[in-house]
């Protein structure tokens, strides 16, 4: 992570404390803090537009949103089968002739 002060690639995940953290925390932004300066800064959490992110971590959080769109997929998929099943059962089961 880039510094949002003095422009150093040496900024890292803070952590969490106080109210004013909690409060960015339900906006997806987090703490980071710098090595260099030591200054401390706040960033959203998927934020691969940020001009604080390096390259790298730009190239990771996509492939990580790819990766979670991929699943997402699979989960739809896998949902709507079983519901297609749970459906035909029900008509059978509603529509079967009395014994």
């Amino acid at each position: 992570m880039i510094c949002a002060k003095c422009g150093e690639p040496k900024a890292h995940r803070s952590h969490s404390r106080g109210v004013l953290d909690w409060f960015y925390k339900r906006f997806q932004m987090i703490p980071y803090r710098c090595r260099a300066c030591k200054a401390r800064f706040y960033t959203y959490r998927s934020g691969a537009t940020s001009g604080l992110r390096t390259s790298e971590e730009r190239k990771i959080i996509e492939l990580r949103r790819r990766l979670k769109w991929k699943n997402s997929k699979k989960v739809v998929a896998v949902y709507s089968v079983a519901a297609v099943i749970a459906a035909a059962i029900l008509f059978y089961v509603v529509t079967r002739p009395p014994e």
